[in-house]
């Protein structure tokens, strides 16, 4: 029975897990696991009651559907577990291009210093898929809570621009007028404008910076140019909220108040 569903995995980065036949590393998966890798690396400790609990997706030989991504428990040995800190600055115990597909989802743009755990990445897997939300979705106030900018809790926005990875701490500049589009209340980003994956065996990875606020603001604001008029990107969010949670959402817009 599925305990544990990721909504923002589109159906074409699923493809790409269900058509890998080798080895898969699934980096940061300690808490919820792709149920097709066959190593993990994480920071937390090994349970193998957690990881089967919460592991995800169906792989391709027990369906023939490759765009339902629902539970499917199995367990995994403390050898195919590795308890490591992704930003302690030392090499991964692992050798150049050890696995043959790096799975790093939902993961980077949590950590404290992404940038050299995504060329870690690259170095020891062959090929690597990187899911995370998207830029848009950072840059939307009211996905997840009315008055925060995508999850309050993530500290980078993660892009590409062509051959590079790009890495970008969240500021406060988001919350100005004009660097951000806002959720409509019981609506929430379609799954493809949410996510952003990307598929490749080698990219530069760089940190954007800007020195002037005024500048950073300019280029948030550019972004969000080429979305403003597009109606369909906010979808029902599908689920039945009660007069409680209606009072918790317009409180929290206009008073700040939990």
């Amino acid at each position: 029975m599925r305990k544990y569903l990721n909504p923002w995995i589109t159906d074409d980065a699923y493809k790409v897990l269900c058509g890998e036949k080798g080895t898969i590393l699934d980096v940061g998966g300690g808490s919820s696991p792709y149920v097709g890798a066959s190593h993990i690396l994480d920071i937390g400790e090994f349970s193998e009651q957690r990881l089967a609990d919460n592991s995800w997706g169906i792989p391709a030989a027990m369906t023939d559907n490759v765009t339902i991504i629902s539970g499917a428990s199995r367990k995994w040995s403390e050898r195919q577990y590795t308890q490591f800190d992704l930003c302690g600055g030392k090499p991964w115990p692992f050798k150049d291009k050890q696995f043959d597909l790096g799975l790093c989802s939902h993961t980077l743009e949590d950590l404290r210093d992404p940038l050299p755990a995504a060329r870690e990445l690259f170095r020891v897997c062959k090929r690597t898929l990187i899911i995370c939300p998207s830029r848009l979705f950072e840059q939307t106030k009211g996905v997840d809570h009315p008055r925060y900018c995508g999850f309050p809790h993530h500290i980078w926005m993660v892009y590409t621009n062509n051959e590079n990875l790009i890495f970008r701490r969240k500021s406060g500049v988001l919350y100005t007028k004009g660097c951000h589009l806002v959720c409509p209340l019981g609506k929430t980003l379609n799954r493809e404008a949410g996510s952003m994956f990307v598929v490749g065996s080698h990219l530069q990875v760089k940190e954007q910076v800007f020195h002037e606020m005024s500048q950073e603001a300019e280029e948030y604001r550019s972004f969000l140019d080429q979305y403003r008029s597009l109606d369909n990107l906010f979808v029902s969010d599908g689920y039945r909220h009660n007069l409680k949670y209606w009072v918790w959402r317009f409180r929290q817009k206009y008073f700040g108040n939990l």
